[in-house]
C-alpha cells in the first residue's frame, strides 16, 4: 500500500498565508523522510482559509525542495485553462524533476460562479465536454498528435525521459468507465463527502484499457485521517476540523483554529447529524493506530485501493507529523 499527501494548504488561526506555505514546505520534506510515495496540492479559489490557489506553483517549489517524492496538483481545474499550457507547464515540471510529476485533472470549478468569470476573462468555455478537454491534454503530455485545431502545435519540450503521470479526479461510474478507457489513474476524493459504490471501482479496473502512461489500473483514495495515541485524544484534534467542515455545508466559514478554543463549539442537531454521517461513512476517518487501521483495512479490501491520500489539517505542526509518522508505521513505511 502507497502512501500520499492530499494538502488544502489551510492557514490556521493566527497564522499568516505566508507562515503557512513556509509550514507546508518544511512538512513536505518530513513526509518524502517518511517514504510517502506523494504530495498533492489542490486548487481552491477565493477561499481566505486556503492558501493552495496554484497548486503547480507549489509543486514546483516543493519539487527543488525534495529529492524521491512525487509533487502534483490534486487537481488542477482544466476548465480555466488552455490545454496547451497545461500541457507545458507540466512538461516543463517533468523536465526539471524526471520521474516524480504527477497531474490531476480535475472537471470541476474549484471555485463559485464569480471565480469562473474572473479566472475565464468572460471568455465562453471552447470544450462542451471536459473529458474532450483532457484527451487534449494527454495527447500533449505524451507527445502526440492532438485532435482537431489543437494538433497544429507541439507542447513542448518534446522527448522527455519520462512522462508526466496524469490522473483522473473522479467520483462517478462514467468517469471510472472513461478513466479505464483513457488509461488513466484513477483518484477518488472520499474527504469531500462523497459516497461512491465499490462497483465503480471494479467497472474501472475491469475496462482498464493500459496506455503510454499505466500498464495496468491505479486506485487511489483521499481521506481525512486523524490518528493519535488514543481515539479520545484523536476526537480532540479533530474537532477543529469537523468544524470547518459542517462550517462549509452551513455556509459558515470557520477558521482552522487551537483544539482548546473548538471545545467551545456545540454543534446544532441537524449538524450534529450530518457529522455522524461522515464518521459512517468513512469521510472522516478518526482514532488510535488499531482503531485506524482495522477501518483503512476494511476499505482497502472493499474498493481495491493502491494508494491511499491522506488530508489531515491538524492545528499543532507536531501533531500533524506524528498523525502521517503512525499512517507510515501502519503500513511497514518506516
Amino acid at each position: 500500500m502507497e502512501l500520499g499527501v492530499h494538502d488544502l494548504v489551510t492557514i490556521n488561526k493566527g497564522e499568516t498565508a505566508e507562515q503557512a506555505l513556509k509550514r507546508t514546505m518544511r512538512f513536505v520534506k518530513n513526509i518524502e523522510d517518511l517514504n510517502y510515495k506523494r504530495y498533492w496540492f489542490a486548487e481552491h479559489h477565493n477561499m481566505p482559509n486556503l492558501a493552495s490557489v496554484s497548486p503547480e506553483l507549489l509543486a514546483a517549489y516543493a519539487a527543488g525542495q525534495t529529492d524521491r517524492i512525487h509533487l502534483g496538483t490534486g487537481g488542477t481545474m482544466i476548465m480555466h485553462y488552455s490545454p496547451l499550457k497545461i500541457a507545458e507547464n507540466f512538461k516543463v515540471l517533468t523536465a526539471l524533476a524526471p520521474g516524480r510529476i504527477d497531474i490531476g485533472l480535475g472537471r470541476a470549478p474549484g471555485s463559485g460562479p464569480d471565480e469562473i468569470k474572473a479566472l475565464a476573462e468572460g471568455r465562453a468555455q471552447t470544450f462542451t465536454d471536459m473529458y474532450d478537454k483532457i484527451d487534449v491534454i494527454t495527447d500533449y503530455l505524451a507527445d502526440q498528435p492532438a485532435p482537431g485545431f489543437y494538433g497544429k502545435v507541439r507542447a513542448m519540450p518534446q522527448n522527455l525521459s519520462t512522462l508526466t503521470e496524469p490522473w483522473m479526479l473522479g467520483s462517478s461510474g462514467q468517469s471510472a468507465l472513461v478513466t479505464a478507457q483513457m488509461g488513466l489513474g484513477y483518484s477518488f476524493a472520499k474527504f469531500f463527502g462523497i459516497e461512491t459504490d465499490p462497483d465503480v471501482f471494479k467497472l474501472y479496473r475491469d475496462r482498464f484499457e493500459p496506455s503510454v502512461f499505466f500498464d495496468a489500473p491505479k486506485v487511489m483514495v483521499s481521506y481525512m485521517i486523524i490518528v493519535a495515541d488514543t481515539d479520545e485524544e484523536a476526537d480532540y484534534l479533530a474537532r477543529p476540523i469537523e468544524l470547518m467542515q459542517m462550517g462549509i455545508r452551513t455556509g459558515q466559514r470557520l477558521p482552522n483554529m487551537d483544539p482548546e478554543e473548538a471545545k467551545a463549539y456545540q454543534f446544532g442537531p441537524a449538524a450534529q447529524a450530518l457529522l455522524e454521517e461522515y464518521w459512517a461513512k468513512r469521510f472522516i476517518i478518526k482514532g488510535s493506530k488499531e482503531t485506524v487501521k482495522a477501518i483503512l483495512d476494511d476499505e482497502i479490501s472493499t474498493l481495491g485501493i493502491d494508494e491511499i491520500l491522506v488530508y489531515a489539517p491538524i492545528f499543532d505542526e507536531e501533531k500533524r507529523l506524528r498523525s502521517y509518522r503512525y499512517l507510515a508505521e501502519m503500513f511497514d513505511k518506516i
